[in-house]
């Protein structure tokens, strides 16, 4: 849509139609002073907010090229984050910037662009090279346990990771203010780790190994310390959304 303000008009002046037909009034006067309400903004409707996004440079390399003119161990960050960005699309120049500053000149860095310029990008992509050239490291990853699903067998708690040789560790931690950027980074988060493609080069050059990651908020179940009463009150959620997600899978499409 090119034309957002005569959008924006028109949609309100046929509001302003559908009041006067739907909900007549006798006297002039008080249709005349309906008329001036309605016009005023915050009434019906609030005229739009327009933030102009400039075009930010373009650093004319693509994930694969980038990744090739970093140091060598950091060379398979154009497999592990090549779901961050669509076949042909270039890094813009601070996101490439930024991976040089952090992986080449080993230092910390602020992002401080507008709206729309990647700047979830600029600390993902550098933490992708750091785990993809770790996870080179790793031994290959047996099997998990046939009780991986612990809530829904009799038994105590088994750790998720417990079959995992590699050495346990949080690698990054990434903070927001809003519970609102928290689920959008989720979202990107699951379609750079969890895609079938990953998945399948993990499987082939990383031993089967998975990156895995995790959300806490307010909203996360049974925080803190475990106990027996707080494994039990987590046995439940964890068996409720195991009984959510067969239901979607059962649903039809």
């Amino acid at each position: 849509m090119h034309d957002v303000v005569g959008a924006y008009q028109r949609l309100n002046h046929i509001y302003q139609l559908y009041i006067k037909s739907a909900f007549p009034l006798r006297y002039r006067s008080l249709a005349a002073e309906r008329d001036r309400l309605l016009q005023q903004p915050g009434i019906l409707s609030q005229p739009p907010l327009i933030e102009p996004v400039p075009i930010y440079p373009s650093s004319g390399r693509d994930l694969q090229t980038a990744a090739k003119q970093l140091p060598e161990k950091y060379h398979d960050l154009a497999q592990l984050g090549k779901m961050l960005f669509e076949e042909g699309i270039e890094l813009y120049q601070h996101q490439w910037e930024s991976l040089k500053e952090v992986l080449i000149n080993q230092k910390d860095l602020v992002v401080t662009t507008g709206t729309g310029s990647g700047k979830t990008e600029c600390f993902l992509l550098p933490l992708l090279a750091h785990l993809a050239w770790e996870s080179s490291t790793w031994e290959a990853s047996p099997p998990p346990p046939s009780n991986h699903c612990w809530w829904d067998v009799q038994g105590n708690r088994v750790s998720q990771c417990k079959h995992v040789t590699r050495p346990k560790a949080m690698r990054g931690l990434i903070l927001y203010p809003l519970n609102a950027l928290v689920e959008d980074q989720l979202r990107r988060l699951r379609k750079t780790l969890e895609a079938p493609e990953i998945h399948d080069w993990l499987d082939k050059e990383r031993g089967t190994n998975r990156i895995t990651f995790g959300r806490y908020t307010g909203q996360t179940p049974i925080p803190g310390e475990p106990t027996t009463d707080k494994i039990k009150r987590l046995r439940n959620e964890l068996d409720e959304c195991a009984k959510q997600q067969q239901n979607l899978l059962q649903c039809p499409n």
